[in-house]
């Protein structure tokens, strides 16, 4: 185990994109090879036969708020979006600006008042909606299924550019420096102009035939491009020029069952200062140094929910829905809870300066002290499935369920 050498003075900005739970009565999509669509959790080492049915265990069953310390989470405003849970494992997780929230069905953007849930503006699209929501200066951006790129005036609603990608879209970064990453199906990332849509290059990395459905969310970072890819690799591009700067693996490969091979990047990256966090399916959690592509330190963990951190701790849900939090200079656990094992909980999101809050897939939210590991509090909108993260700004939280029941969250502590 190594130390990290990195500067910690800025933020860092990590992504969180999908993970796709497994079936062996999904469908495979005809695409850029075969991707799995989420639904029950095969064990990696399961070898699963056409048409064989998966047991999956039950969640585990909801633990008592025994802590000393309890909070009670306020519901402040409530808006029912069209359901997203009929089309697979897509993740829409909602974005803030300075005044305004915005969140996505299907077919529809809108845009909030963050404190009291009016509707500002909505624009419904002709295409189904896959990716996003991402933000950059003054604009909202989001990827459809028949791979359309398009950016949205975040005041106003009004559509300043369509770009027309050849796959359907599956993540976009944030808009930064005058670009923004729009990832596609087949492997490829796009970098196109904020301000108008031109494309300004292009990068693809080999596709495996069998993957996961989704990609995690490039970023740009300093002066690079980073993104995680299906082959289990996280590739950094000079953001100007396209040119590859380095390369590590974080995926382990197997030649054991197809199952096993499954890598994919797929939780959402961190990155803080010169560090970037990162984890596969089925591989690695690692620390690494952006400047060089070296990897300061690496631990076995498999994740396809995401991670959240800052300069002092790193928090991370595995596959099996074990809440880790560990030391972001050396990888070491300082604690782990496995409350919602086998409920399939959502990458976690630190809120205010002592909590952080995760969703599971029977519609519960789960406040946590970080300090301790200890659940404190707990809140139900419904019964639908959180996909993406909560979205945190100071002691609020805004969340979208599988159902499009979106709420925000305030503490009563």
């Amino acid at each position: 185990m190594y130390l990290l050498l990195w500067s910690i003075k800025t933020p860092l900005l990590f992504l969180l994109k999908h993970f796709k739970a497994i079936t062996a009565t999904s469908a495979l999509l005809a695409l850029a090879g075969c991707s799995l669509l989420p639904g029950q959790l095969a064990s990696p080492a399961q070898q699963i036969s056409p048409g064989q049915q998966v047991t999956e265990e039950p969640p585990r069953a909801l633990t008592a708020l025994t802590a000393n310390k309890k909070i009670t989470p306020q519901r402040l405003w409530q808006y029912k979006l069209n359901t997203i849970q009929q089309h697979g494992y897509i993740k829409l997780r909602p974005t803030l600006s300075a005044n305004a929230l915005f969140a996505a069905d299907l077919h529809t953007v809108y845009a909030f008042n963050k404190k009291t849930g009016e509707v500002l503006w909505k624009e419904k699209l002709p295409g189904t909606i896959t990716a996003g929501l991402s933000t950059g200066k003054n604009t909202v951006f989001v990827g459809t299924e028949e791979g359309a790129a398009i950016a949205f005036d975040n005041t106003t609603g009004k559509t300043r550019w369509i770009t027309l990608l050849e796959q359907p879209i599956v993540s976009i970064s944030s808009g930064k420096k005058g670009k923004v990453v729009f990832r596609t199906l087949n492997g490829k990332i796009h970098v196109l102009s904020t301000a108008n849509g031109d494309p300004l290059w292009q990068r693809t990395q080999r596709t495996p035939i069998l993957s996961l459905q989704g990609s995690s969310s490039p970023i740009i970072a300093g002066p690079f491009v980073v993104a995680g890819f299906d082959n289990g690799s996280v590739v950094a591009y000079e953001l100007e020029t396209g040119k590859e700067s380095w390369s590590t693996k974080l995926g382990l490969e197997s030649s054991l069952t197809e199952l096993s091979q499954l890598i994919d990047i797929d939780a959402e990256m961190k990155a803080i200062g010169t560090a970037l966090f990162a984890v596969s399916y089925q591989g690695f959690l690692a620390g690494i140094d952006m400047r060089s592509g070296r990897t300061g330190w690496k631990r076995k963990l498999s994740s396809h929910s995401g991670i959240d951190a800052n300069e002092k701790e790193l928090f991370v849900t595995d596959n099996q829905g074990i809440l880790w939090k560990l030391n972001p200079l050396t990888g070491d656990p300082v604690w782990k809870n496995d409350d919602l094992e086998r409920r399939a909980p959502t990458a976690p999101a630190l809120l205010g300066q002592s909590l952080l809050v995760v969703g599971d897939k029977e519609g519960y939210l789960h406040w946590y002290d970080r300090k301790t590991g200890t659940i404190i509090g707990r809140t139900r909108s419904d019964n639908s499935r959180y996909t993406a993260a909560p979205v945190v700004e100071g002691n609020q939280v805004y969340t979208l369920n599988s159902s499009g029941l979106l709420s925000t969250y305030g503490l009563n502590q």
